[in-house]
C-alpha cells in the first residue's frame, strides 16, 4: 500500500486545502418571468447527443455537442455553435476536432471522440475537456484538455491528461466541473472498467494532474454532479447503474471534496439515466432528470425539474420540460441534461431530442421561482 501511494503521488505539487469557489445566484427582484425554447443542432450528422455550454462576457452562449453516424463511429466529430442573445437564435454549428486532430495533437492512435465539457475559468480561458478512445469501448477511455482565450473562436492544442500512474485508462467526463479558490480544476470524473465509480480529477490550466479524491466506491456509481453551498460544503449525485431498484444516488463533503461520506440513496427515481444538479438561492438544490413514471422500463421519455430544501435529502419534482404519457417505441428520449447559468438571473438548459436534435431552455431566475 506505500508504494501505491507513493506512485498515486508522483508528480503532484503540494497545493493548499482546496477550497470551493461558490456560484451565487441572482435574485428575481422585479424580474419578470421568461421561457422560451429553441433548437441547437441542425440534420448536419445522422445523430447527436452529450450538450454542453457556457455563457460567454458578451452575453452570447457557446454549446458544444459530439456528432456523427452513430455514437463511437469513426466519423463522430465534436461541434460548436454560437447563440446570438440580441437575435435569439443559434447560427450554423462547425466541427471543431475529430480524432483525426487528436491523433495528431497527442501523438498517438485516437480511435473516437465524445463526451466534451465547457468549462468557463476565472482567470479568462475557455476549458474544453473531452473523451477520447484509442483501443476497444468507452470503459477505456482517456480525458483530453484544450485551451481557448478568445471565447472559443480557437483552441490550442489537445493534451493529455495523465490520471493514474498506471495504465492511465477508463476516465470519463459528462457533468460540469467545480473551480478552486487557488484557480485549479476539478474535473468530475468516473470510471467503467473494474467498477463503476465517481471521481474529481483536480488539474490546473497547465494540464498537470494535482490530485484524485475518490467520491464512491466501486458500487455503480457513475457521472456525477455537484452542487456546492460554502468553500468547504458540497453534495454530489451520481447516476446509478446497479440492476436493482434504481434511484439517484447521494453523498457529502465537508472538507472541499478532500473526502466524500458513504453514498446514500434518495427517493429520486434514476433509470440508469444522466442527471444534473445546482445549488440556488437560500441553500436551495435544483436537479434536471428523468423521473420514470411506475411501469415504464426505460425512463427517458420524460424529463424533470426538482428542487430540495436540505441539500438533496429530500425532492420535490415542480415542472416537466417534456413528457410523454405513453411513448411508443419510436417515440421521444431526453437525455444527458446540462444547465449552466447566464447573465442577469438567466438558467440555459440543454438536452438531447432521440438522439436527433440538442434542445435548449432558456428561463430566468423569476421563473425558477414561481415554481416554488
Amino acid at each position: 500500500m506505500m508504494l501505491v501511494g507513493a506512485l498515486l503521488s508522483l508528480g503532484h505539487e503540494r497545493f493548499a486545502p482546496p477550497k470551493f469557489v461558490v456560484q451565487l445566484a441572482s435574485a428575481a427582484g422585479e424580474q419578470a418571468v421568461s421561457y422560451k425554447r429553441h433548437d441547437v443542432s441542425t440534420a448536419l450528422t445522422n445523430t447527436v447527443h452529450s450538450a454542453t455550454a457556457v455563457s460567454l462576457p458578451n452575453g452570447n452562449l457557446l454549446a458544444m455537442w459530439y456528432g456523427g453516424t452513430r455514437e463511437g463511429h469513426t466519423d463522430v466529430k465534436i461541434y460548436s455553435a454560437l447563440f446570438d442573445q440580441k437575435k435569439q437564435q443559434w447560427q450554423a454549428p462547425k466541427a471543431i476536432l475529430d480524432r483525426m486532430q487528436v491523433s495528431n495533437d497527442l501523438d498517438r492512435y485516437v480511435k473516437k471522440v465524445g463526451n466534451p465539457v465547457l468549462i468557463r475559468h476565472p482567470e479568462g480561458p475557455l476549458v474544453l475537456v473531452y473523451v477520447s478512445v484509442s483501443l476497444a469501448g468507452w470503459a477505456t477511455s482517456q480525458i483530453n484538455m484544450m485551451l481557448s482565450y478568445d471565447d472559443g473562436q480557437s483552441w490550442h492544442p489537445s493534451q493529455h491528461l495523465i490520471t493514474s500512474p498506471f495504465i492511465n485508462i477508463s476516465t470519463l467526463v459528462k457533468n460540469d466541473a467545480l473551480i478552486y479558490q487557488d484557480g485549479t480544476i476539478g474535473i468530475t470524473a468516473y470510471h467503467e472498467l473494474v467498477g463503476e465509480f465517481s471521481e474529481i480529477v483536480r488539474v490546473t490550466l497547465a494540464g498537470k494532474v494535482v490530485n484524485k479524491y475518490r467520491m464512491s466506491s466501486g458500487d455503480k456509481t457513475i457521472q456525477p454532479t455537484v452542487a456546492v453551498y460554502s468553500a468547504r460544503e458540497a453534495v454530489t449525485f451520481m447516476r446509478d447503474t446497479g440492476k436493482d431498484v434504481q434511484k439517484v444516488r447521494r453523498s457529502v463533503t465537508a472538507d472541499g471534496g478532500l473526502s466524500w461520506s458513504p453514498y446514500e440513496t434518495t427517493q429520486l427515481d434514476n433509470l440508469s439515466s444522466a442527471i444534473f444538479t445546482f445549488s440556488g438561492r437560500e441553500g436551495r438544490s435544483w436537479m434536471v432528470y428523468n423521473d420514470a413514471p411506475k411501469g415504464q422500463e426505460h425512463g427517458r421519455n420524460t424529463l424533470a425539474l426538482a428542487v430540495s430544501h436540505d441539500k438533496g435529502l429530500n425532492w420535490k419534482t415542480l415542472h416537466h420540460f417534456e413528457r410523454i404519457e405513453k411513448p411508443a417505441a419510436t417515440e421521444s428520449k431526453f437525455a444527458y441534461p446540462w444547465v449552466t447559468r447566464g447573465q442577469g438571473g438567466q438558467y440555459h438548459l440543454f438536452y438531447t431530442w432521440n438522439r436527433k436534435i440538442i434542445k435548449h431552455v432558456a428561463f430566468n431566475q423569476a421563473w425558477l421561482e414561481s415554481k416554488l
